[in-house]
């Protein structure tokens, strides 16, 4: 993201900003159920279990280690990841019976524009979004 003055700043292109900083949100949610509905079939194929409550907690004090490191409220962002860790087990349970796997892809605002791959899977990827105005 590039810095903005003051003067370039208006309500309209804050908003747009915001929107298009949300959309990337959902489709990281996408993505990042997908991912976590794969890892439970693996798990629960493996070891025959849902929970995993000590992969849990490294999740849990990433997310926080995350936060600090970021300024942002620790509570808050281990807040939604329990629930992405809920919503992922709730996710891969009403969703066993489907194959297709969603295509995602991530628009974000790039240092020089460049595209940058995002993880090892084909089907996504992370693209630059040109500054809108």
């Amino acid at each position: 993201m590039t810095a903005h003055s003051p003067e370039d700043e208006s309500l309209g292109r804050l908003r747009q900003e915001i929107e298009s900083i949300d959309r990337s949100l959902v489709l990281l949610l996408a993505a990042r159920l997908h991912a976590a509905r794969r890892a439970l079939r693996v798990r629960v194929g493996q070891e025959r279990r849902l929970t995993d409550r000590a992969q849990e907690r490294r999740v849990l004090e990433r997310s926080r280690r995350w936060a600090e490191e970021l300024g942002l409220p620790p509570k808050f962002v281990e807040g939604l990841f329990r629930a992405l860790i809920e919503e992922g087990k709730v996710h891969f349970q009403t969703s066993e019976g489907s194959s297709e796997p969603p295509v995602v892809t991530v628009l974000l605002e790039g240092p020089e524009g460049a595209p940058r791959p995002f993880g090892q899977d084909p089907r996504l990827q992370l693209l630059p979004v040109p500054p809108s105005g």
